[in-house]
């Protein structure tokens, strides 16, 4: 027997999986069931969230799969050029980092008791409005390429910046769309209040623990009213942001009509975000299937024309996303078109045999005769990393 561990993204059908014996406490991302992988046992694999396999080379009938030397050098180490790329990406790529700093320290000053930095939240969340102001997709794009690893500290980031577009998108006032945006920057402060063996449980939590951990929207508000300067805007934005229209949310199962502007927005957001994030145990849902899993849920959960707007604003194929175009080229996407949400810009990269492009060229699929985009790819399907060719970590 040739024991081997593998992702999830690598399997194919007729690798042999075995159980390698692990125990779930130990490895609870590790699928350990016997058998040979058939298509609609990896699709469940990893639709469960498993990241990691261990299979038996001798016994599978399948290689692994792996591109050849030659075409994993093809990107390997290539990023692009700056003219590639807007005029906003370096900027926005500051401004998102900057975030990333203040965002991983504020959990913990909150859990030492300290206050509140509003007057720092205030300014970052002014250069966000104004990068997204000046062109969203950059800013957008960095929401959707963040390190799995720095999901806890990020979240928060993407959902101001996901609320600040969207408010925008929404017509809202600049006044409303910055209290959307820093609503969002602290909307989930009361889990650093929460315990971590619950709030980090790496398994389904108890009915007694899900009550606990639904307490942070009110926990969060509670702490931030003690410091001057909140609006009214900005706190109901904390406390509703889990408040859905049927009434059926918490911590006040409030109705739609008396969920706040920003609690409306954010409870759209963060459901986005949190579906679509990489986790170190968990493969992201791709954008298209998270904004029609939504969808489904917009009678209930969204207020009414909310999730329309949405899919609108980010297109079917969000910034970021690798993408195929009829003919066989791939790309990521560059620019998102809320006119016609199905022809993003894309960025071609590879041919029909992934093949690095000798001519790196955007183009736009809402043209005429231009290809269209023919269905979205998971970033390991193939040897792009969008992160790491945007150079945006």
């Amino acid at each position: 027997m040739t024991e081997k561990k593998i992702s999830t993204a690598q399997l194919v059908p007729g690798m042999y999986i075995i159980n390698s014996g692990a125990t779930w406490k130990d490895n609870p991302y590790l699928y350990s069931r016997e058998g040979v992988a058939t298509e609609a046992l990896i699709e469940k694999i990893l639709h469960d969230g498993y990241t990691e396999v261990v299979i038996d080379q001798d016994r599978s009938e399948a290689e692994e799969a792996s591109a050849s030397a030659e075409e994993a050098d093809d990107l390997e180490g290539f990023v692009l050029p700056a003219h590639a790329l807007s005029a906003e990406w370096t900027s926005a790529k500051g401004v998102y980092m900057e975030a990333l700093d203040l965002s991983r320290g504020m959990m913990d000053h909150i859990r030492r008791g300290d206050k509140v930095d509003l007057h720092k939240g205030k300014v970052l969340v002014e250069s966000l409005l104004q990068s997204i102001t000046r062109n969203p997709d950059a800013m957008l794009a960095l929401a959707k390429l963040r390190d799995a690893d720095e999901y806890t500290y990020s979240h928060s980031i993407n959902v101001s910046v996901l609320g600040l577009a969207f408010a925008k998108h929404l017509n809202f006032s600049r006044q409303l769309q910055f209290e959307v945006g820093l609503s969002g920057f602290f909307h989930d402060l009361g889990k650093a209040l929460v315990p971590e063996e619950v709030l980090n449980a790496p398994r389904q939590l108890t009915e007694a623990e899900f009550a606990i951990l639904r307490k942070h929207p009110r926990l969060g508000y509670e702490y931030v009213k003690k410091t001057p300067g909140f609006t009214n805007e900005v706190l109901m934005g904390i406390y509703d942001h889990h408040e859905r229209f049927d009434g059926k949310g918490y911590p006040r199962s409030l109705p739609g009509d008396q969920i706040s502007h920003a609690g409306r927005v954010l409870a759209v957001v963060d459901v986005y975000d949190a579906l679509s994030s990489r986790r170190p145990y968990k493969q992201a849902m791709l954008p298209y299937k998270v904004l029609g899993t939504m969808y489904q849920m917009r009678s209930e959960d969204f207020f009414p024309g909310l999730m329309e707007n949405f899919i609108r604003m980010l297109g079917v194929y969000p910034t970021g996303s690798v993408v195929e175009v009829s003919g066989g080229d791939i790309g990521v996407v560059t620019a998102s078109n809320p006119h016609q949400p199905t022809k993003p810009k894309v960025l071609l990269l590879l041919d029909k045999d992934r093949k690095r492009l000798a001519d790196i060229q955007e183009i736009d699929t809402s043209l005429r005769g231009a290809p269209m985009v023919t269905r979205a790819m998971d970033d390991g399907e193939i040897r792009i990393n969008p992160a790491k060719l945007l150079n945006a970590r």
